[in-house]
């Protein structure tokens, strides 16, 4: 009996085992499997789109494609099409509405229903009738008492007016004093020492990530205008930021004349998991961002 017991036991110890295992080999494969992309997309005259992303040896595979208002998504598993934008849903037939069926109103009811408002009506104007007669006023007094309504009437909407604008200003000088206030507090928590080495460190870490996203091939060729030379120049001044990362893989030819955007573009590239995981740990444990974050939470409630 205990010679069974040992062995269920150790049964299930090596299946648990196993279990841990396969399950740790998903992790690892997960973490350390880039997913890899490529892109391409041209613009001018038409538009057209080709974008494929694919994980472990094409295992799991989608794509993109694009021509003028022609698109098509696809999903593929071990090779197998599970998802296809073209066949995705049919259309349901409509259901027929049902008609709402309206009940004509008799004669009769709408009838008795004139009548009983036109009793209504009568009742009304002998009771305002016999309440005004027994309640006459002299014509002076009359004018009299009317003359003095508008008067304190005018005095009140005046007085209202004064105080009104007396509260709108005390307001106005409470809200800028206030706003001076929280200025003040944001510029110290920029200009604190601690909190813009938080913000150096915060910024390499983005850059990271953003550097490790991008595409490690690129090739872009841009012609464009606004039509306007002053905003052209602008904008190129922008796009220039490009050639700190990608250097002659991308051409841009401003036209300072025409309105024009076209180009080609193609950008190659993979993620993974682990090498993001481990900087945003570095950064969440870090004592620059920590004390940053919780400054953040002080002027937060500050303001």
């Amino acid at each position: 009996m205990l010679s069974v017991l040992l062995l269920v036991l150790k049964i299930i110890g090596i299946t648990i085992l196993v279990l841990l295992g396969i399950l740790l080999f998903l992790l690892l494969i997960i973490l350390f499997v880039p997913v890899r992309y490529r892109l391409k997309v041209e613009h001018g005259d038409g538009f057209a789109l080709d974008g494929h992303v694919s994980w472990l040896l094409h295992f799991l595979h989608g794509s993109i494609s694009q021509t003028g208002r022609d698109r098509k998504i696809w999903v593929r598993i071990f090779g197998i099409k599970v998802y296809d934008s073209l066949h995705s849903g049919k259309a349901e037939k409509a259901r027929p509405k049902k008609k709402s069926r309206i009940k004509p109103v008799r004669p009769e009811k709408q009838e008795e229903t004139e009548l009983t408002e036109s009793d209504a009506m009568e009742t009304e104007s002998a009771k305002t009738g016999m309440k005004y007669t027994g309640n006459l006023k002299r014509p002076k007094d009359k004018f009299f008492s009317r003359i003095v309504n508008k008067v304190k009437e005018l005095i009140k909407k005046t007085r209202g007016f004064f105080t009104g604008i007396a509260d709108k200003v005390r307001n106005l000088v409470q809200s800028i004093l206030g706003l001076r206030e929280r200025i003040g507090r944001i510029i110290d928590f920029l200009n604190d020492d601690i909190n813009r080495t938080g913000f150096r460190f915060t910024y390499d870490s983005i850059k990271k990530i953003l550097k490790h996203v991008g595409p490690k091939k690129l090739k872009s060729t841009l012609v464009f205008g606004t039509g306007d030379p002053c905003s052209t120049g602008q904008i190129l001044g922008v796009l220039c930021i490009l050639y700190c990362f990608y250097g002659g893989d991308v051409q841009i030819t401003p036209d300072f004349e025409n309105k024009v955007f076209k180009g080609s573009h193609y950008a190659k590239g993979r993620i993974r998991a682990w090498t993001i995981l481990v900087i945003i740990i570095r950064l969440l444990v870090d004592k620059r961002f920590k004390k940053l974050r919780m400054n953040y939470q002080l002027l937060k409630e500050a303001l």
